[in-house]
């Protein structure tokens, strides 16, 4: 078995901007056989994306998407006797199909990327382009492993590729060594590994995208189980990189389109405020997320689609109270909706989430070509606001920008004369309605060990709140266990 490595990691091409995935041969070649010229490399380095998709291509009400947002408070599911509705009652167990998603498709794309970066090194061609293709993979192991320290905490090490079955048979390694070790240091390679300055419209990885992950790296750091609040100052410095580079930028409303149109509408991924994306097509991988999150049991496309098995996730009535009634973001086709006009008919439903919602569905089968944007210029501003606020011990005039244009976007008067304690409060809470459904608030609550009170528009500690599902949060839910599959194969993961 050693040296055999599934084709599927190396037939996964891009063609343009959108054609990430192309089919597959069944069959299997050598290390030996393959990574033997640019273009092998460059198939190969293509194959690490393909581990993006799993956890939002999951199928049904099964997203692992999903499962992030329904142990927030912020979203409630309508499923019945499923394992979302298990994670909502925080009633998840190790044998979850949600958490083999994670676990598996990110400890692939590490597989994926532990080859390129062994092997591309051994080709014969141009030092620039070798340099890039090297920081591309080192970008996405550490986003996978990102996910990996945020979703389950220790996790197995693995930074060479796999020459035997014994070789994944390692035990869990502490949260802050997979950051010092792998996370940052990668983050760091690929910021100077001669990547593009921007995804330009391709969806790849960029420099920018490696700055902002590593601000966001940083500001994880800083907080719960690592703990060095020294971190916070790295966090600004790298966030405030990218907001000086002016490669990227909020949307804003123009005269034809409004900022709401520009987040869901396919013709802006990849552009000005999307920094790093998953990228779907219609013609390969479709995006079926903003199918799921339609109203369930509502008939609105041209097409006749009944949504009789939608309803992924709604915003619990407590949170959307939470907003501003002046919020851009709380009203009619803002983030949310309740109603809709097709061909002069009105729908009604209950409040839905109108964020990933693709205007394009309504005149085609249930599926869609737009972008899960992973890395979003806004969350860069707050990271700014938030780092400068804690590394400096009070807000400085930046933070203020930073924060204020996220609020002036939505309509919403600028904040001002705040201490740090209350700068850090307001930070928080736009955190939580400017990225809500984006799988960010589970990542605050970890580094944070807070969690949004809804009801009382604070933040309060996590463990020991009562979720609007009614179930109490606990220390052992500030992580996800790691696969029963998992530990079966593997002891040491016990």
């Amino acid at each position: 078995m050693k040296n055999i490595i599934p084709f599927l990691l190396f037939a996964l091409g891009i063609s343009g901007c959108k054609k990430w995935l192309e089919e597959s041969p069944k069959s299997i070649i050598t290390t030996n056989q393959y990574y033997k010229t640019q273009q092998d490399a460059q198939s190969a380095v293509n194959g690490i994306y393909y581990f993006l998709y799993p956890p939002f291509t999951g199928g049904g009400r099964n997203y692992s998407y999903a499962m992030l947002e329904l142990v927030t408070g912020e979203f409630r599911t309508v499923s019945e006797g499923n394992d979302l509705t298990n994670v909502y009652s925080l009633r998840q167990n190790s044998a979850s199909p949600l958490l083999q998603q994670w676990f598996t498709a990110a400890y692939q794309g590490i597989e994926a990327a532990n080859l390129v970066i062994a092997n591309v090194p051994n080709i014969s061609m141009d030092n620039a382009v070798k340099k890039s293709m090297i920081g591309e993979a080192k970008f996405l192991r550490a986003y996978y492993y990102y996910t990996l320290v945020n979703i389950f905490g220790d996790v197995p090490l693995k930074l060479k590729p796999t020459a035997q079955a014994s070789d994944g048979l390692i035990g869990r390694t502490p949260v802050k060594d997979i950051y010092e070790q792998a996370i940052v240091p990668d983050l760091q390679d690929a910021e100077v590994s001669g990547l593009p300055a921007t995804p330009d419209g391709n969806g790849r990885a960029s420099t920018g995208a490696a700055k902002a992950l590593l601000a966001k790296v940083y500001l994880s750091m800083a907080g719960f189980p690592v703990n060095e609040t020294d971190k916070f100052a790295l966090a600004r410095d790298k966030a405030k990189e990218v907001i000086t580079s002016g490669d990227f930028h909020l949307f804003q409303t123009d005269g034809t389109l409004t900022w709401f149109d520009k987040l869901n509408n396919p013709d802006f991924d990849n552009k000005e405020e999307n920094i790093f994306s998953i990228n779907f097509g219609l013609d390969i991988v479709n995006n079926i997320l903003p199918i799921e999150l339609y109203p369930k049991g509502v008939s609105f496309n041209r097409n006749g689609y009944v949504n009789n098995d939608m309803g992924l996730l709604y915003p619990e009535t407590s949170f959307l109270a939470s907003y501003d009634p002046t919020d851009l973001r709380r009203q009619e086709n803002g983030f949310f909706y309740d109603t809709i006009n097709v061909d002069g008919v009105k729908y009604s439903f209950p409040w839905s989430l109108y964020k990933f919602f693709d205007k394009n569905l309504l005149n085609r089968a249930p599926r869609s070509g737009k972008d899960f944007t992973l890395i979003r210029y806004a969350d860069v501003l707050l990271t700014y606001a938030e780092a400068e606020n804690e590394a400096d011990g009070s807000p400085a005039a930046d933070a203020y920008t930073a924060v204020n244009d996220i609020r002036a976007r939505a309509g919403l008067t600028p904040l001002a004369g705040l201490n740090q304690a209350d700068f850090r409060t307001a930070v928080w809470k736009e955190r939580v309605w400017e990225l809500c459904a984006e799988n960010k608030a589970w990542y605050d609550i970890v580094r944070t060990h807070k969690i949004f009170d809804a009801v009382h528009g604070n933040f309060v500690d996590a463990v020991g709140f009562v979720l609007p599902s009614g179930a109490t949060f606990q220390t052992a839910n500030l992580q996800f266990p790691i696969p029963l599959a998992e530990v079966q194969v593997n002891p040491l993961l016990k």
